[in-house]
């Protein structure tokens, strides 16, 4: 099994050759069975299909919060793959989600030190390590959110 294929308008066009059976009928009338090659299937593509690299596995893993996406190029006598990194958009989108969620989650807190605070009565929670985290929460929604314009 091997793949050809050429670039059209920035796309990749492939098919998978392997030996392919095909029934005919002989010169005596008799039904018979023959195996085309992948070489002479290659014989019979046009000169614009070249062989196709394998994507390699390895250059497709990365860290969490990033995808790799193989983009295909011609490489004069084969396809090949640059392997283009990029912040994977539905795992920030759903991060962002979460953070917003866990500061959902703490207001509560917040309306709390402010009613004590109107009846002048100690605060609840600390109020400057309650803001720090809340304020790093926000920090770090933003930074996600500029990954997504």
């Amino acid at each position: 099994m091997i793949e050809y294929g050429y670039m059209e308008d920035g796309y990749l066009r492939s098919r998978i050759l392997e030996p392919v059976s095909e029934r005919f009928i002989d010169t005596d009338g008799e039904s018979k069975t023959r195996t085309i090659s992948i070489e002479e299937q290659i014989a019979m593509l046009s000169d614009f299909w070249k062989p196709v690299e394998l994507i390699d596995d390895e250059k497709l893993k990365c860290e969490d919060g990033f995808i790799i996406t193989p983009i295909p190029y011609d490489a004069g006598d084969h396809i090949s793959y640059k392997y283009h990194k990029k912040a994977d958009m539905q795992e920030v989108r759903r991060e962002i989600s979460l953070l917003k969620e866990q500061l959902s989650n703490g207001d509560y807190k917040i309306v709390k030190c402010y009613e004590a605070n109107l009846l002048g009565e100690q605060l609840p929670y600390d109020m400057a390590k309650l803001h720090a985290e809340r304020d790093e929460i926000r920090n770090r929604i933003n930074e996600l959110e500029k990954l997504l314009q």
